[in-house]
């Protein structure tokens, strides 16, 4: 028995996948892919991830299907001209894929079947794949900005961070494409105790990549221990409890 069959199949983070949708750079499909079956490391089945490969092999749901079908034909696995259809995978470096969709037993059979016939033997051919490549240093900058926001807001100083991407560019042919993208945060302070410093009680600043945002960082963690140096000064209501309030006006 291989040492792999009882690793557990890791389940793809949708959660942490959509946090860094907005600052995706590129994303590369094909639907004629050769993949390595021993780099699919989970899946986004939520039945199947936590399972271990021989786990999966005794028990999935439709084994009972494919195994016969295996042992009928099993050039459906080794041919190179074979179409895989449906079988989706899905990275976000293109080393560690993920079963998307569809494929998980097939994939499973795959591994143990190529284990059998020798090293040699790694690639299924004609799979669905998609590659995501991110911008991580420019998330991880606008995270720390958002870590900021709390400690901030109760020294009264306000911060929205809006983020957006957009296409700027495809490359495209019958079974692949290429969309590339860019990423822009909107940072807009409200800092109602700023009279008299060096900057507006309002600003709005465009952030494009991580340099802007770790900058940006720098300024408000300098902004957060000034205040924090000096925590009885009271706060200035800031302009709706003044509109509440028609004393203070």
């Amino acid at each position: 028995m291989p040492q792999w069959a009882n690793d557990p199949l890791l389940a793809w983070d949708a959660t942490a996948f959509a946090a860094m949708s907005d600052f995706i750079t590129e994303h590369y499909w094909t639907g004629q892919g050769s993949i390595n079956v021993f780099r699919i490391v989970g899946t986004d089945h939520p039945q199947y991830a936590g399972m271990t490969w021989l786990e999966l092999l005794e028990r999935g749901n439709r084994m009972d299907i494919n195994i016969p079908l295996l042992e009928k034909n099993p050039g459906y696995y080794t041919q190179a001209e074979q179409q895989h259809a449906g079988m989706s995978f899905v990275s976000t470096d293109g080393v560690d894929w993920y079963v998307s969709t569809d494929g998980n037993h097939r994939s499973c059979l795959a591994r143990f079947l190529f284990h059998l016939q020798g090293e040699e033997r790694t690639q299924l051919h004609n799979v669905a794949q998609s590659i995501y490549h991110t911008d991580r240093a420019f998330w991880s900058a606008c995270r720390e900005i958002h870590n900021l926001t709390d400690a901030l807001s109760r020294h009264g100083v306000y911060i929205r961070l809006q983020t957006r991407r957009q296409c700027v560019a495809r490359e495209d042919l019958a079974c692949w494409k290429v969309d590339r993208f860019s990423t822009e945060a909107q940072l807009t302070v409200d800092d109602v105790r700023a009279g008299g410093h060096d900057m507006p009680a309002v600003y709005k600043t465009l952030l494009l990549n991580a340099a802007d945002a770790w900058r940006e960082v720098m300024v408000l963690q300098r902004r957060l221990e000034a205040l924090s140096a000096s925590p009885g000064n009271d706060l200035p209501r800031t302009w709706w409890r003044r509109l509440l309030r028609k004393g203070d006006m």
